[in-house]
């Protein structure tokens, strides 16, 4: 009888952990895939609240560096920022925030640009803990593949991006 009630047991909490896993595995796909959206349609403000605290921590370090720039060369920064396609002012770019700067980045056209033309095709997600790692293949209109991998990590009640291909190459 102990063993029929253990095995009845075991089944329960396995069952459960499949459930669970699968549960998991359809939010992290669902967060890349909402990701990539955002990306190509110019979504900034989507794309940046999606950003892990550590991508974040990578963006207030190009920020600070623009912020650098500004108090050294004010209006050559600003052209320069012009010039990729921000519409800002001298005050307004002094006292960006990381995530206020990496949405109007984010919205530039250059970066949907830069993601529109890939199919996104989600192959594995592996969850360790609040990290997934997920490996993904972007695919061109002319069948070319190029394998990826993004990092995601659970925090604020969602899985956020850590890594993903170009996300902190640019201006």
């Amino acid at each position: 009888m102990r063993k029929i009630v253990l095995l009845v047991v075991l089944a329960v909490f396995s069952g459960t952990s499949a459930a669970d896993d699968a549960e998991t595995d359809s939010l992290v796909r669902a967060g890349v895939e909402q990701f990539m959206q955002a990306l190509q349609s110019g979504d900034g403000p989507v794309a940046a609240e999606l950003f892990s605290t550590e991508a974040l921590d990578q963006v207030e370090a190009m920020l600070n560096t623009i912020k650098q720039s500004l108090r050294s060369d004010p209006e050559g920064t600003l052209r320069r920022l012009a010039s990729a396609g921000y519409r800002i002012e001298l005050e307004t770019a002094r006292n960006w925030d990381p995530v206020d700067y990496l949405a109007q980045t984010l919205s530039l056209p250059m970066i949907s640009a830069r993601y529109t033309p890939y199919e996104l095709k989600i192959d594995t997600v592996i969850v360790d803990r609040r990290r997934a790692t997920v490996e993904m293949t972007f695919q061109t209109a002319s069948g070319a593949e190029i394998p990826q991998q993004a990092l995601l990590d659970y925090e604020e009640d969602r899985w956020k991006v850590t890594s993903f291909m170009g996300i902190t190459a640019f201006p």
